[in-house]
C-alpha cells in the first residue's frame, strides 16, 4: 500500500521573518510588502528592478524607496548598493559571554513613555520620503476605515470635487504614514483652499512638511498657518514694491528674506524700493541676497526711514550716534560687492 500526501500550494514555501510583522507591518503599504515578499521568494537569485516590476506590478522608481523602508525598520541592511538581512552579522558574530556586564534592571516605562517612544519612532520615519499606498491597498482601507471615510467626505466638500483614488491615497499617506491627525489634515486642506491652491498636490507637499516639523495638534497647526499667512503678507509687500510680475509661489528663501525685512526689521515700502533701486543700479538685476546686504547695513546703523538715510549719507560716511544696543557698523556700498562671491540662493 502506498501513501501519498498532496501538499498542493504548501509544496513550495519560503520563510518570512517574524520581525517583518512585529516591527515593519504597521507602516508598510502594499508596495513595500510586494517588493519584500518577491525578494524573499527569490532570495537565491539576483533579480533586476525590471524583473521585480514585472512580477509585482510596482513601478521601477518606487522599488528603491520600498527597500529603503525595510532598511529603516531594521529588517534589511544596505552596503555598497547590496541589501542583506539585518540579522546576518549578528548571527555570525556571537558575543563573548565572559565579558558581559550584569546591570541593574531598567525601570518599567510608563504608558506615557511608551506612547512617546512610538510617536518618536513614527516621526523618524516621516523624515524619509513617504510613499503613497497603491490602488488595491487604498481601496481596501477605504472600505473598512471609518476615519478615512470621514476624511474623504469632508475633503470632497472642501475641495468641491470627487476625489480620485490617487487623492484618497494621498490622504491615507498623510493619516497613517505621516501620522497627521484628522483635524490637522482638514485644517491643512482648508488653508490650501484659502490661498487658492485647493489641490491635492499642494496638500501633499505641505502635509509632508508639517509632519516633518511635528505639527501634531490643532494649536500647532493654527500657529503654523498664522506664520505662513504673515510671511505671505510680507512677501506680497516686497514683491509689489519691487514690481515683480507673475511671481507665482515664492521660494523658501524669498519668504525668509521678506519676513526678516518687513516683519522683523520693519522696513517700509519706500526703504525697500530704495534698496531695490540701488541693487538694480549696481548689479543690473534683482538679487535678493544683495538687497539683504544693503538692508542689513541700514538695520545695523539704525536707519529706518529716508530722512535717516539722507542724514547718514550727507555726513560723508560718518554715521550718526547709534541707538543703544546697536553694534558698530559703517555703511560702505563697496563691501556689498563681496556678496556675489558667496554661494547665495535667491
Amino acid at each position: 500500500m502506498s501513501i501519498k500526501i498532496n501538499l498542493g500550494a504548501w509544496r513550495s514555501v519560503f520563510a518570512v521573518p517574524s520581525q517583518i510583522v512585529d516591527e515593519g507591518l504597521k507602516f508598510a503599504d502594499g508596495v513595500k510588502l510586494k517588493v519584500l515578499l518577491y525578494l524573499l521568494r527569490n532570495a537565491d537569485k539576483e533579480p533586476e528592478l525590471d524583473d521585480i516590476s514585472v512580477a509585482t506590478g510596482v513601478n521601477v522608481t518606487d522599488i528603491p524607496e520600498a527597500l529603503d523602508y525595510w532598511v529603516s525598520r531594521g529588517v534589511l541592511q544596505k552596503s555598497n548598493g547590496v541589501y542583506a538581512p539585518q540579522s546576518s552579522e549578528k548571527e555570525i558574530k556571537q558575543p563573548d559571554i565572559s565579558k558581559i556586564e550584569l546591570k541593574e534592571p531598567k525601570t518599567v516605562p510608563t504608558a506615557a513613555e511608551v506612547s512617546q517612544q512610538v510617536e518618536q519612532q513614527k516621526q523618524r520615519f516621516v523624515v524619509t520620503k513617504p510613499q503613497k499606498p497603491d490602488y488595491v491597498f487604498t481601496s481596501q482601507r477605504l472600505a473598512v476605515d471609518e476615519d478615512l471615510k470621514i476624511l474623504v467626505s469632508e475633503a470632497q466638500t472642501m475641495l468641491g470635487k470627487t476625489l480620485s483614488n490617487s487623492d484618497v491615497a494621498t490622504l491615507l499617506m498623510l493619516k497613517d504614514t505621516c501620522g497627521l491627525r484628522l483635524d490637522v489634515i482638514l485644517m491643512l486642506i482648508q488653508y490650501c483652499v484659502g490661498i487658492d491652491k485647493g489641490n491635492m498636490r499642494t496638500v501633499e507637499k505641505i502635509g509632508i512638511t508639517w509632519a516633518d516639523e511635528g505639527i501634531d495638534s490643532v494649536e500647532s497647526a493654527d500657529r503654523k498657518i498664522a506664520q505662513a499667512n504673515h510671511s505671505t503678507k510680507c512677501f506680497s509687500l516686497v514683491s509689489s514694491t519691487f514690481g515683480m510680475q507673475n511671481v507665482g509661489s515664492p521660494t523658501k528663501k524669498q519668504l525668509e528674506y521678506s519676513t526678516k525685512w518687513v516683519g522683523e526689521w520693519k522696513f517700509s515700502a519706500p526703504m525697500l524700493r530704495e534698496a531695490y533701486e540701488r541693487c538694480v543700479d549696481s548689479k543690473g538685476e534683482l538679487k535678493f541676497n544683495y538687497i539683504d546686504g544693503i538692508l542689513k547695513k541700514w538695520e545695523a546703523l539704525g536707519i529706518k526711514n529716508m530722512d535717516d538715510l539722507r542724514a547718514t549719507e550727507t555726513s560723508k560716511g560718518k554715521p550718526k550716534a547709534k541707538p543703544a544696543g546697536k553694534p558698530n557698523a559703517s555703511y560702505d556700498i563697496n563691501e556689498l560687492e563681496k556678496i556675489d562671491t558667496l554661494d547665495f540662493i535667491d
